[in-house]
């Protein structure tokens, strides 16, 4: 009787393990999810709270574009390259059309978190190293919303 409980329980283990180290796994970042349209919700540049002109630009996301318009205007189109391996996930930007003359070719590193519709972008605007958390008060930090 004591083997035959024994047994069971091993077999109960040998399935209830499995189940528990897939739980432990982190959900894998699905680019994809990133295309669309977005708004900022909240953001800092340097530690300093942007405006609320900062929040009326409108931000378009494809799989290797970021366009941030106002209005009709196009101020600025990044091209971007993503680690979804890294932890966070790696973003590496670089102006490649901009309303403002000479900075056109500007690069910046930076990480970002897609939870559900929200967008977090966290990056070093002056070309400096890759920020290694979403509150650096020394990068560039957004909160974008998904336009449904």
């Amino acid at each position: 009787m004591k083997s035959v409980r024994t047994l069971a329980f091993a077999a109960l283990v040998a399935l209830v393990l499995p189940l528990a180290a897939e739980d432990k796994k982190e959900a894998k970042f699905d680019a994809e999810k990133m295309s669309g349209d977005w708004t900022v919700t909240a953001g800092k540049k340097a530690g300093q709270a942007i405006g609320d002109d900062a929040k009326k630009g409108a931000y378009t996301i494809t799989k290797d574009k970021i366009t941030l318009k106002e209005g009709d205007k196009t101020l600025f189109v990044f091209s971007y390259t993503l680690d979804t391996k890294a932890s966070p996930v790696a973003i590496d930007m670089e102006i490649a059309e901009s309303a403002i003359d000479g900075i056109k070719g500007t690069k910046a590193k930076g990480i970002v978190e897609l939870t559900g519709d929200e967008l977090k972008l966290t990056y070093d605007a002056m070309g400096g190293d890759r920020p290694k958390k979403f509150d650096d008060d020394k990068a560039f930090v957004f909160t974008l919303k998904k336009k449904k």
